[in-house]
């Protein structure tokens, strides 16, 4: 019940209530879970998904980006320093955490510079949102020699898949 709105529920870090997410019968929340699906030519290419409310969406948007944009390999994706803004409060937030495994995930000081510089209101935070994501890497095609209507020639592409559970919870998938 709490993943809905309620006319009353008015507090300066959260969003306003919204009418069309308040709890009526036969209804679901609002939800800000957002995977992303990525192919390339009819195959694909990788999947990120997440964890944490209203900050899936950012963490899941800059893991793509670090990756697919970035260049960054998935295992430098994943665990790079993350920014979060929700419009309400009007604040920046900031990674500056320790994981599990004792690594230190934290924002560049030239990055916080740029921010203030653009008139940014800061705040430091510990991890917002989890992500989980799995890249394939198409490597060869192998005939199959298997009858799918008329085709007795279809090709498969073999790939590697690498799976990425993020730091910020251990490194690990939650289910098995």
């Amino acid at each position: 019940m709490h993943d809905f709105s309620t006319p009353t529920e008015i507090s300066p870090d959260k969003l306003p209530p919204a009418p069309t997410n308040f709890i009526e019968p036969n209804k679901r929340p609002l939800s800000a879970m957002t995977p992303i699906i990525i192919t390339k030519d009819d195959q694909l290419v990788g999947v990120i998904g997440g964890s944490g409310g209203m900050n899936i969406i950012p963490a899941v948007v800059q893991v793509f980006l670090n990756h697919f944009v970035k260049r960054m390999n998935p295992l430098e994706a994943v665990p790079s320093p993350r920014i979060y803004h929700k419009l309400i409060p009007n604040v920046v937030r900031y990674e500056n955490l320790s994981t599990y495994e004792g690594d230190h995930i934290e924002l560049s000081e030239e990055n916080i510079i740029f921010l203030k510089e653009r008139g940014h209101q800061l705040h430091e935070t510990p991890a917002l949102a989890i992500t989980q994501f799995v890249v394939q890497s198409i490597k060869t095609c192998i005939k199959m020699n298997r009858k799918i209507g008329k085709d007795t020639s279809l090709l498969t592409k073999l790939g590697t898949l690498r799976a990425v559970s993020d730091p910020r919870k251990g490194g690990y998938p939650a289910a098995a």
